[in-house]
């Protein structure tokens, strides 16, 4: 895969926000935890996706993405990611994986609704996801005003 994705209304209203409060209750200020200051914002571990409260969601999105890409996916890591725009929170990065993604489960319109990568700013609205080669250096954008950005990222890998 080698272009940029976007589906757009990924579950209804409902689910969207159980899984939203269901998942934000993981976050973690690893900062703190951890005392280094790697991590932007909060997030929960990278293996939700195993946890049962969460297989509806993930393996919703599986279906969805392997759908559109027209390939056979697995997920290796799933986690839920908080931010609100500090320009300190910038963290360009890429994944270890074949393909990435981004579910975006709570935002901000014109300013945390989408992905910043080195090429340029990609909106998504919430309740989408964005699927992208996981070599893309992106982060999550900064915001002059201070929202909470909840997302679901995922590395996903092609069953080979």
């Amino acid at each position: 895969m080698d272009k940029i994705i976007i589906i757009k209304n990924i579950f209804t209203t409902d689910q969207r926000k159980k899984f939203l409060n269901d998942g934000s209750s993981y976050l973690v200020d690893w900062n703190k935890k951890t005392n280094n200051g790697y991590y932007p914002g909060k997030q929960t571990n990278p293996y939700l996706h195993l946890n049962p409260k969460f297989k509806f969601y993930y393996d919703s999105i599986i279906k969805k993405v392997s759908e559109k890409t027209k390939l056979s996916l697995k997920i290796n890591k799933a986690w839920i990611n908080w931010t609100n725009g500090k320009k300190n929170d910038i963290a360009w990065h890429t994944h270890q994986c074949d393909i990435a993604c981004v579910y975006y489960m709570k935002t901000f319109p014109f300013f945390s609704n989408g992905t910043l990568f080195r090429d340029g700013f990609i909106k998504a609205p919430q309740n989408s996801l964005l699927i992208f080669p996981a070599h893309l250096e992106h982060t999550a954008p900064s915001s002059p005003l201070r929202f909470g950005r909840y997302t679901s990222g995922m590395d996903l890998n092609i069953n080979r």
